[in-house]
């Protein structure tokens, strides 16, 4: 090392061994079904002037630089319920998402392409990829036969599940009453496990939250 260097260094508080080494990228493969059209990050997030350039609204540019409108505020989706559930799940449309600390956003990301109804951004995701439409199309019958979105997750009141902290450990819960989210099976930009699970697809992914 010469004399400019070792004094940019010393003036950086850093030696020839401390510089960080770059963070590793995650692997383009991982996020194929993600990037739609060829448009990579940009499928779903807008890096500058919000969502607007890409046909969604400003304001839902301001949550995580989102590049799509979020599904309406008058839109409903219905969820799952049985007679047997303790932990009643809560629907996640009729209000507008305005804060990005709204729990349901890590559901309503997703269905700003998975309604089947939103997004005009990949005629696919009116097809095969629609989840959440509401009940009377063609395709879905909304979230109502899909697991429980928008749910607390609370063993105090099913004992049937395990507690918080073994299922935050390996599985993220939303909000102050934990509830399960779209996002907390699956992770969007990691396609490792197929269909973007964070776990993968057998009895070991049910038991994390399931006793």
């Amino acid at each position: 090392m010469n004399s400019k260097s070792l004094t940019l260094a010393a003036l950086l508080g850093l030696s020839s061994f401390s510089l960080p080494a770059a963070a590793p990228r995650m692997p383009k493969t991982n996020l194929a079904t993600h990037d739609v059209g060829g448009n990579g990050c940009r499928s779903c997030h807008a890096p500058h002037n919000g969502s607007l350039a890409n046909g969604g609204t400003q304001s839902t540019g301001a949550i995580l630089m989102w590049s799509r409108s979020f599904p309406a505020s008058a839109n409903t989706f219905l969820v799952y319920d049985s007679a047997t559930m303790a932990n009643k799940a809560v629907e996640l449309g009729g209000t507008a998402l305005s804060a990005s600390t709204d729990a349901r956003m890590y559901s309503l990301l997703c269905l700003s392409c998975h309604d089947g109804v939103t997004s005009s951004f990949s005629p696919s995701m009116q097809t095969v990829n629609q989840v959440g439409s509401k009940a009377g199309t063609a395709l879905s019958l909304g979230l109502s036969n899909d697991h429980p979105v928008n749910m607390p997750h609370d063993p105090t009141r099913n004992t049937s599940l395990q507690a918080v902290a073994t299922v935050t450990a390996s599985l993220p819960l939303y909000g102050s009453n934990n509830t399960v989210q779209c996002g907390s099976c699956h992770e969007p930009h990691n396609n490792g496990n197929t269909r973007f699970l964070r776990q993968a697809n057998n009895a070991a992914g049910c038991t994390t939250c399931h006793l």
